[in-house]
């Protein structure tokens, strides 16, 4: 007995908390089985001249219990007239009106806890919700491209979380575009309620403080291309990836995926201080509207080929954040001037408390830079200040010291009076042109040291960055300028590295990416340059055939072209023309930017034993630059072979061209 007790009751317990038609398809048999034992009952209790339709007056009777005196006057007995009036009443005006007020709000709380899947087209799935979520679904939702399409966010956070913090952000009718589905993204199952085969785009931002945040990206990707496997003539759909740790990022950056893998997806792998550093140094800009922040550039003056200034970028606090402007930094800082005189190198200085250590670990991380190029390290957390000298660790003489960014590296507190009166001294140099980037771990201290520099950082107008988290408010006060008066003490301070606001949809920066490998691509097959650009599916076309090392490459490359524009003091752009001088005056420039992208990147430059092996074997030369990621090309512009120098002036030449259809 007990038994049967416990298996029926488990089984109708589990059915009914279960899917509304489990509940009414339990109601229901109920009703049949006591309406069968009814009219079972009913049919026994009749003689053969009794009413002729038993059946129709116990529906009648049983649908409407007020219907009573109709069945006692058709013969029904009274008992039993009563019994199915009962009956009727507890089930249909009961059970019934009970199950379908139950299956109502169960919906709607199934909806609100986002656990209602529905078949989705041409829709945006964001995958994760963190901080930058609101923004990004903002970006989506005022860029014309998307239109009006759903963004379906899926998540392993409370919907109603969720809800609230996109409510802070969106309009009511924007709002009414997002549709929540609280899931797992390791979960196979769940992520085939996200239709991806079917998105116009898919962002894999992933959760909050996850401990292995990238690895469960990537496990994510993985089971989407499994998906997408089983789909016949499933279209290429782009997914923008997040990756949290830059030694992840980095590695994407030279590491293509399986071609397997690109049959299915179009990869772009981000990371968050790399797209804050590029939002400092390239865009120069963060927010919009009323909220944008124009940030200076660094070259805040043409460095020209005759100019005597060079760049100094100082760095305090070896966080990521600070590492990946410093990488950022020396991606983009090349400038004509050291084409006439190789001492005028862009300087980019570490300042940190542990800075030996961090230093190692930098060097670590770029060692086929530092095997080339001399490093300088300070040790003032005393009183006494030792500098030293580190020398290449693998290359001399002629072979080293031919880059044009170097690193430096002081070990000390950036409060201590010794390290401030050299911030005060190379403020007061007139062949420095000085920019401090404060990224400590901790925002009020990094608040505390960006505001109290020496009074010379402020007097000269000198830009402060200062690394904040949540709000900028504070900071965009005191930088804002007042009426009456355009500069004051603070209105060069910039706030940055807010978590809200990291990612743009910068589809012009891809865009002109694209244009960049078409120019290379159409010199490697005509030997001239295009006139003009194809449509954007011939660009994107060519763009998804080439290794995500190239794309990096061609990313790289775009990102410069506004700065080299600026040291030829070219402000019009209309009508771009470069004469012959320009071009090989650029050209030289772009192979010591080449250089730097190359060896941080991962290349590393060939020993002689090497370089002779490459020149004598082509095949070599491949195996070698694909497989083992050593390039020959890494090294001063004047030994380049010909060849080489002519890919240098194809692309500056063809700058013309991707800037009048970049606009």
């Amino acid at each position: 007995m007990n038994f049967f007790t416990r298996i029926f009751s488990f089984h109708f317990d589990r059915s009914f908390s279960g899917k509304s038609w489990r509940q009414l398809a339990w109601l229901f048999g109920v009703i049949l089985i006591i309406f069968s034992s009814v009219y079972i009952a009913y049919c026994l209790s009749l003689d053969s001249t009794n009413a002729e339709h038993p059946l129709f007056q116990l529906i009648c009777l049983f649908i409407d219990p007020g219907s009573i005196k109709d069945a006692t006057a058709a013969n029904m007995p009274q008992w039993l007239a009563v019994c199915v009036a009962i009956i009727g009443l507890i089930l249909f005006c009961g059970l019934l009106i009970s199950v379908i007020s139950n299956m109502l709000e169960r919906r709607v709380e199934r909806f609100r806890e986002g656990d209602i899947v529905y078949p989705m087209r041409n829709h945006i799935v964001i995958i994760g919700f963190d901080d930058m979520v609101p923004t990004l679904i903002q970006q989506i939702c005022d860029d014309p491209k998307y239109k009006k399409c759903y963004i379906l966010v899926q998540s392993s956070r409370p919907a109603a979380e969720i809800r609230s913090k996109i409510h802070t952000e969106l309009d009511a009718k924007d709002e009414k575009r997002i549709v929540i589905l609280h899931a797992r993204r390791d979960s196979i199952e769940d992520l085939e309620k996200l239709y991806t085969t079917k998105a116009m785009e898919v962002f894999l931002i992933g959760e909050r403080d996850e401990h292995d945040h990238d690895s469960l990206n990537i496990e994510c990707l993985k089971k989407i291309v499994d998906i997408h496997k089983t789909q016949k003539e499933c279209p290429l759909i782009p997914f923008t990836v997040l990756f949290e740790y830059q030694t992840t990022f980095a590695a994407f950056q030279i590491t293509d995926l399986s071609s397997e893998w690109r049959q299915y997806i179009e990869f772009h792998p981000f990371n968050f201080y790399e797209e804050w550093a590029k939002k400092i140094l390239v865009n120069c800009r963060y927010g919009k509207g009323k909220e944008t922040i124009e940030y200076p550039p660094l070259d805040r003056e043409p460095i020209t080929y005759e100019s005597k200034k060079h760049i100094h970028l100082v760095i305090i606090g070896m966080s990521r954040m600070g590492v990946a402007i410093g990488v950022e930094a020396a991606h983009l800082l090349h400038f004509p001037n050291f084409c006439r005189d190789p001492h005028c190198k862009s300087t980019i200085t570490f300042i940190d408390e542990m800075a030996d250590r961090e230093m190692n670990f930098f060097r670590g991380r770029y060692r086929h830079y530092f095997e080339i190029s001399s490093t300088t390290y300070y040790d003032m957390s005393t009183d006494t200040v030792s500098k030293h000298v580190i020398p290449p660790s693998r290359f001399q003489g002629k072979d080293s010291d031919f880059l044009d960014v170097e690193f430096e590296f002081i070990k000390g507190r950036a409060e201590s009076p010794v390290i401030q009166q050299t911030i005060s001294k190379w403020a007061e140099s007139e062949d420095e042109l000085l920019g401090i980037a404060i990224c400590l771990n901790y925002p009020p201290q990094s608040m505390a040291m960006g505001l109290y520099l020496p009074d010379n950082i402020y007097n000269k107008n000198i830009p402060v960055f200062i690394r904040l988290e949540t709000s900028a408010a504070l900071l965009t006060m005191l930088n804002s300028k007042k009426a009456e008066e355009d500069v004051h003490k603070y209105s060069h301070v910039y706030p940055f590295g807010m978590l809200d606001n990291c990612y743009d949809i910068d589809k012009n920066s891809i865009h002109m990416a694209q244009s960049v490998n078409y120019v290379y691509e159409f010199y490697n097959k005509h030997n001239s340059l295009p006139e003009s650009l194809p449509q954007e599916d011939v660009l994107k076309k060519l763009w998804n055939q080439i290794p995500v090392a190239h794309q990096w490459s061609n990313l790289y490359n775009a990102y410069s072209i506004k700065l080299k524009l600026r040291s030829l003091n070219v402000t019009q752009l209309d009508h771009l023309q470069l004469n012959s001088h320009q071009i090989d005056l650029l050209a030289q420039v772009e192979h010591n930017r080449w250089n730097l992208e190359k060896l941080l990147l991962g290349f590393r430059k060939p020993t002689p034993q090497e370089l002779a092996i490459i020149n004598k074997d082509s095949q070599k030369k491949r195996e070698y630059k694909n497989k083992w990621f050593v390039h020959a090309d890494i090294c001063p512009y004047h030994e380049l072979s010909d060849g080489s120098k002519n890919y240098d002036k194809c692309i500056t030449g063809g700058i013309p061209v991707i800037v009048r259809n970049n606009k």
